[in-house]
């Protein structure tokens, strides 16, 4: 074969390459879903708080999904109003029927990302212990472990203009829950965002992490 034909099938062979990677990582882009731009009225939110079967096993929902009306519900304990807040709604999960054992979750929206950003930065307490995650959920997120609470964790994660906060208590540092009911806290507010019904559950999630 003539040499120019060689260098010429090789850069046709180079660009394909190139244009299945390119298509690879928008994919993956687009798997990681679309951050929460849009004002979400209190019924959105409220509607994207996990319910009775959406949430982890063995966890149920504790009295009706409350609307927040503090803005220092979104800010650590003594700490001020976050900046920017708009409004936010919170859920409290029982276990097996118990009160000895709580989860919740707290969903925060803010007029911006940079506001939701700081925001997300503060909940981020010192005195905690950060977990490994395999998966980021939503444009950053973190765990973090008290183990002077029976191993109790939370998981933080933000994307676009909200920050979410779930607190799963007395589970000796296993973060699994927490994940599961964290990534379909996000991925209901991306479904009602796009006008669509919240759907997503937390064995959704944790089906999908059993498969990678």
């Amino acid at each position: 074969m003539p040499r120019t034909r060689t260098i010429a099938t090789s850069l046709a062979a180079l660009a394909g390459l190139a244009a299945l990677t390119g298509c690879s990582s928008e994919a993956s882009g687009e798997g990681a879903g679309k951050p929460i731009t849009q004002q979400l009225s209190q019924g959105q939110i409220t509607q994207a708080l996990p319910g009775a079967g959406e949430v982890i096993s063995e966890w149920e929902p504790y009295r009706n999904k409350g609307v927040v009306k503090a803005p220092d519900s979104c800010a650590l304990v003594d700490s001020p109003a976050p900046k920017g807040w708009v409004r936010a709604g919170r859920a409290s999960y029982l276990h097996n029927g118990s009160t000895d054992d709580m989860a919740y979750a707290t969903i925060c929206l803010f007029d911006g990302p940079d506001n939701a950003k700081s925001a997300y930065a503060a909940w981020q307490d010192k005195n905690l212990q950060e977990q490994d995650s395999k998966d980021t959920v939503g444009e950053e997120s973190v765990f973090l472990v008290d183990p002077d609470a029976q191993g109790t964790v939370y998981a933080l994660s933000r994307s676009g203009s909200v920050a979410i906060k779930v607190e799963v208590q007395h589970t000796r540092g296993d973060t699994t829950g927490a994940h599961d009911m964290i990534a379909a806290t996000l991925k209901r507010l991306q479904q009602v965002q796009d006008g669509e019904r919240a759907t997503a559950t937390a064995a959704d999630e944790a089906a999908k992490a059993a498969k990678k």
